[in-house]
């Protein structure tokens, strides 16, 4: 699916600006970054426990289910890894509140994640 980037683009998570070839995090890593700046990205699941208490998206839970009792803590949050070509490591919090695997706000969650990840493989292909 093809993403037109000829108007800014707003999710309460992050704003996309083709005008000025930003984009601003407004929950996660806050900032304004260039596209000119990405090297690639993900959509993980971030173990919640661990939410700004360290960089984000790096205590990861998987996207598919495992045996039960596997975590004793199975909350996450949605989101997005950045990394810059300098190596800086952003990161894109799309789940406003902790969720489980599989209910419906992790599935909307996952969606929103998607459609983020579609516009930020269209900047990529650009650069």
């Amino acid at each position: 699916m093809e993403i037109e980037m000829q108007e800014t683009l707003r999710f309460d998570c992050v704003v996309f600006d083709p005008v000025n070839r930003t984009f601003e995090i407004l929950d996660g890593t806050k900032g304004t970054y260039a596209f000119e700046e990405i090297e690639r990205f993900a959509i993980l699941n971030e173990n919640a426990r661990y939410r700004g208490k360290q960089q984000p998206f790096t205590a990861l839970l998987p996207a598919a289910g495992l045996p039960a009792g596997i975590f004793s803590y199975p909350y996450m949050y949605v989101g997005l890894k950045v990394v810059l070509k300098d190596n800086t490591i952003l990161g894109i919090y799309v789940s406003k509140e902790k969720t489980m695997l599989n209910t419906d706000q992790y599935v909307e969650d996952r969606r929103i994640a998607a459609r983020i990840g579609q516009i930020f493989q269209t900047i990529v292909s650009q650069i």
